[in-house]
């Protein structure tokens, strides 16, 4: 099962660049990327420095609503890291793994888990939501259905972290898991303030997007991006890819048909290469330092642990 992780994204991306490199014009799209207006790309570029900064805040307030406070700084630096794994790992597993950057204590990992998997499903639902609106808006009526249908999935998957503790066999393994999930739906403030902050971020790759578009000549409205863009991100996020390339493009292709295809493949890659290079060449950074101060904390622990270990009295 756990090969089948690993070789599946691989597989998937080199099946998916394999269609995409066959349908299209190779030329053409080399020739899209060396003329994008260096002007959009700045600007593109710009508000993908913001990504970081919103999605901390909205980390940081799901903590406290889970009564796990973390300096902001801390959930910076977590976050960051997170990125450099998000642009290796199939379906943004990174967002995932920053909780044993964030952790000061074994006992701390469970409860840091519950609010990392809220985190994660109320960004899907904000998602969902998006991309719910923007199929009514676009008319069709296929995507509508599966946007909504995708919805039970988060719906379903928060009431389930609550009770999570309640499951068979595993249940009394997951009771600090539900316990942070519990406590955080009693801050609803808190909670909002993370969906809110939610909203902003992904209207930041909304705008990423249209930026880039533009930037390589697709005459493209914002209302149009912002209506297709939400079903492409959440192909993407299925985990059958890395980092969700090749299907992300190829589903935003099939939603923009008012553009060539090496236009909007075009801008599908440098949306790629802003949102997922970009930010993971930036974290590289503190990946390593995150990852230094996990393994010293250990160690200190382990070490710890020892010295309170009675010792063995051979007779």
């Amino acid at each position: 099962m756990k090969q089948l992780k690993v070789v599946l994204p691989i597989v998937g991306f080199v099946a998916v660049c394999i269609f995409i490199f066959s349908s299209i014009d190779l030329h053409a799209l080399k020739n899209s990327l060396l003329s994008a207006d260096p002007k959009w790309l700045a600007l593109a570029f710009g508000i993908t420095l913001l990504q970081p900064f919103l999605t901390s805040v909205r980390l940081q307030s799901y903590l406290l609503a889970g009564n796990l406070p973390k300096p902001y700084t801390r959930c910076l630096k977590a976050v960051l890291a997170a990125l450099s794994l998000n642009a290796v790992l199939p379906a943004k597993g990174g967002d995932l793994v920053k909780v044993t950057f964030l952790q000061d204590s074994p006992k701390e990992l469970a409860p840091l888990a519950g609010i990392a998997l809220m985190e994660r499903v109320l960004d899907i639902l904000v998602l969902c939501l998006l991309a719910l609106a923007g199929s009514i808006y676009i008319g069709n009526t296929t995507t509508t259905w599966l946007a909504a249908f995708a919805l039970c999935a988060p719906i379903s998957a928060l009431l389930l972290l609550g009770q999570a503790d309640k499951v068979p066999i595993i249940g009394k393994k997951l009771l600090r898991l539900a316990a942070a999930c519990r406590t955080a739906w009693k801050q609803p403030l808190l909670v909002g303030r993370g969906c809110l902050v939610a909203i902003l971020c992904w209207s930041t790759n909304l705008a990423v997007m249209f930026c880039l578009l533009r930037s390589v000549g697709a005459a493209v409205r914002i209302a149009e991006v912002a209506a297709a863009t939400p079903l492409a991100i959440f192909v993407g996020l299925l985990p059958v890819s890395i980092s969700g390339m090749g299907t992300r493009d190829a589903a935003l292709v099939h939603l923009l048909t008012g553009t060539t295809k090496e236009v909007t493949y075009a801008g599908t890659f440098l949306y790629t290469a802003a949102v997922y290079w970009f930010l993971a060449l930036i974290g590289l950074a503190f990946l390593g330092k995150e990852t230094l101060r996990v393994i010293m904390v250990h160690t200190q622990q382990n070490q710890g642990a020892l010295k309170k270990t009675p010792p063995v009295i051979n007779t």
